[in-house]
């Protein structure tokens, strides 16, 4: 038996350091490298379940090729001369009859090393494909937060412990975010107090002293009313704003329409609630907000970012240890990923087609050049994109020649014309710099890739000699790639370098104060004033919100049974109020429905949800899941998914 270092790939921010054991070439068991003083020794039930998933005999180990109609799963096994053969035969004809741009990439975070989730960008921008506008997840949040704040990082996990006021707005802190657990109570015990804004009482609450359940998409209102009350009751840091803000008399001057008394309809609280809210936030001597992303998913999210991200300015928040925001944008780049994205080979005026939009692209809708290929890598679409059943009706059509780089037989994998085996983390090297704290790993193979396993960047320099085309490589290896990244990293000192190289977590300090990376060093409060406007909604008269599960992500873990198990049945909440209201008793079976689809799940009724909301945590496998009642209308800011902006109706089975 040995004991290797690994890391985590998920999307997720907490990018967890690893301890793999092994026996000869099989994975026994993951667990928590203290080496990393975030990770502390300890990873979630995924990670130590992912055993499970590597060593399954339901693995895809060999290339395959449908035989039976899409949808089915029905495959042969095949060779990698043959999958490689056909993939470029058939790529250079359609490549002939309508151009390069017919084909379209789609991926996005099933694994987040550097080399393996971006090499893909590369080959295809070699190859003049049509490009992937990879929004899916949070770029209203981002984007809203750029305009506010620049390039600045926030603050780092650990500097939660220093807040006395910690608002977690929209955070599901078990789901997403389980190492800021101990640091919460570790603030809690220094006296702070806790509190949780969002639409249903997520598991977060456990953590919490109170919960303000406001309703979908009035996030921005709310930040609008309490910097009302923090303006009118003289709780701001005119001096801090003086001298590091700019816009912020012009933006005051549209805060009176903001009272808590006009605000009560839209954010479903009385307005005491409301001013105690930013009484105690304009008190605190370092306030926190830990901001997650679900309220962001909406038509308003990033302006409701923008904000949100008001309120640590309006009190002066960042000059205080533990002041501030955590969870938007706490990690730096830390290397140049040039190398394997080669931005220099993308063409100017190349077609560019949202991810959020899969279903309307497969369908021609809106295209000057229609898809007839669609390439598929470390993603899932036909569970997790929205309009679900727009997305299956494009990957049935017989016209659209797919492949999809795949472990198991996912819902996509099953309408594949051609399926290509993929590695998990431990039997490929990558480099790691997660999203949700100053911190990067180098983590070679800790086992060989079984069967005919390829891992991408293997895959696309195949598919480049195949096409005839440059390496975007230049003929380098994962390893000499992720060399590179690390010798040429602005972020490291020589002897972080050398660490990074020998496999060992670096964990970077923050600064304090943070500095505001803007080209003229303030926090900007106009360009455009901030505001707010209504959410899309719809004319349906509840309010579907697409929460995460903690024992999967995404469909990322749907392989392994444990997790499956300790996840449960597909469900929806809401309020027990409505559901008596509608004749629904716990545990039924009930239909949410609206225009795009229907979804039959079971009632639960063990949370308080907001009036008029209902709640669906995970995404499940198969047909008919709650991305079939989502809309794939994009955010304000961001271009990004609105998953959380939708309206149905509900009944019994």
């Amino acid at each position: 038996m040995s004991t290797c270092r690994s890391a985590c790939p998920y999307d997720c921010p907490e990018g967890c350091s690893l301890l793999v054991e092994t026996e000869g070439n099989t994975v026994t068991s993951i667990t928590g490298d203290p080496a990393n003083p975030f990770t502390d020794g300890w990873v979630c039930a995924k990670m130590r379940n992912l055993p499970e998933a590597i060593n399954s005999p339901e693995r895809i180990l060999t290339p395959l090729r449908r035989t039976g109609a899409k949808g089915t799963g029905e495959f042969e096994p095949i060779s990698w001369d043959q999958a490689i053969g056909e993939i470029t035969s058939r790529w250079k004809d359609l490549i002939a009859q309508y151009g390069a741009e017919t084909i379209l990439p789609y991926s996005y975070a099933g694994t987040m090393g550097v080399v393996h989730r971006n090499c893909g960008e590369g080959f295809f921008h070699a190859l003049g494909a049509s490009r992937l506008k990879r929004t899916l997840c949070s770029t209203a949040k981002s984007t809203g937060w750029q305009k506010v704040m620049g390039g600045s990082c926030d603050l780092a996990p650990w500097d939660v412990e220093h807040s006395d006021l910690i608002l977690l707005w929209s955070a599901n802190i078990p789901a997403t975010r389980a190492h800021l657990a101990p640091i919460l109570r570790k603030a809690k015990a220094n006296g702070a107090k806790i509190i949780l804004i969002d639409v249903y009482e997520n598991a977060s609450a456990e953590l919490a002293d109170q919960t303000i359940l406001i309703q979908p998409g009035s996030d921005g209102a709310l930040a609008l009313s309490m910097l009302q009350v923090l303006d009118q009751e003289g709780l701001t840091d005119e001096a801090w704003l003086a001298e590091h803000a700019a816009g912020w008399e012009e933006f005051r001057a549209t805060l009176d329409v903001w009272d808590p008394e006009e605000t009560q309809c839209l954010i479903g609280q009385a307005p005491d609630v409301i001013r105690d809210l930013a009484r105690a936030y304009g008190r605190a001597k370092a306030p926190c907000i830990v901001l997650g992303s679900g309220f962001s998913r909406s038509g308003n999210g990033g302006e409701a970012t923008r904000a949100i991200t008001a309120l640590p300015a309006a009190v002066g928040a960042w000059a205080k240890k533990g002041g501030g925001t955590y969870g938007v944008c706490s990690s730096p780049d830390l290397v140049d990923k040039s190398a394997v994205k080669r931005p220099d080979l993308a063409g100017p005026n190349t077609q560019m087609i949202n991810i959020n939009q899969l279903g309307r692209a497969l369908e021609g809708k809106g295209l000057s050049t229609p898809i007839r290929s669609l390439y598929v890598y470390h993603a899932n679409p036909a569970t997790v994109t929205s309009d679900q059943n727009a997305v299956r009706r494009g990957l049935a059509r017989e016209d659209l020649f797919t492949v999809v780089h795949e472990r198991y037989m996912t819902d996509t994998a099953k309408y594949a014309d051609i399926i290509l085996p993929a590695p998990y983390m431990v039997e490929q090297t990558d480099l790691y710099t997660p999203y949700g704290y100053r911190q990067i790993q180098y983590a070679p193979a800790v086992v060989p890739a079984p069967g005919e396993v390829k891992s991408n960047l293997e895959v696309f320099t195949l598919l480049s000699a195949a096409m005839g085309l440059d390496d975007p490589f230049q003929g380098r290896t994962a390893e000499e790639l992720c060399r590179q990244m690390v010798e040429d990293s602005w972020a490291l000192s020589r002897e972080e370098k050398d660490k990074v190289l020998a496999g060992e977590p670096v964990v970077l300090e923050s600064p304090f104060p943070l500095p505001i990376q803007t080209e003229d060093g303030k926090v900007h409060l106009d360009d455009p004033i901030i505001g707010w406007f209504p959410p899309h909604g719809g004319s349906d008269p509840f309010h579907l919100i697409c929460a995460p599960a903690v024992h999967t992500l995404n469909s990322s873990f749907n392989e392994s049974s444990t997790l499956r198990d300790l996840r449960g049945e597909m469900t929806v909440r809401m309020n027990s109020e409505d559901a008596a209201r509608l004749g629904l008793v716990l545990g039924e079976q009930v239909v949410c429905y609206n225009k795009l689809g229907e979804m039959t799940c079971t009632l639960a009724l063990d949370r308080a949800v907001a009036p008029m909301t209902v709640v669906a945590e995970g995404v499940y496998p198969g047909e008919n899941t709650v991305n079939c009642l989502t809309h794939d209308r994009l955010s304000d800011w961001g271009e990004a998914t609105t998953m959380n902006d939708n309206t149905i109706w509900v009944r019994k089975a």
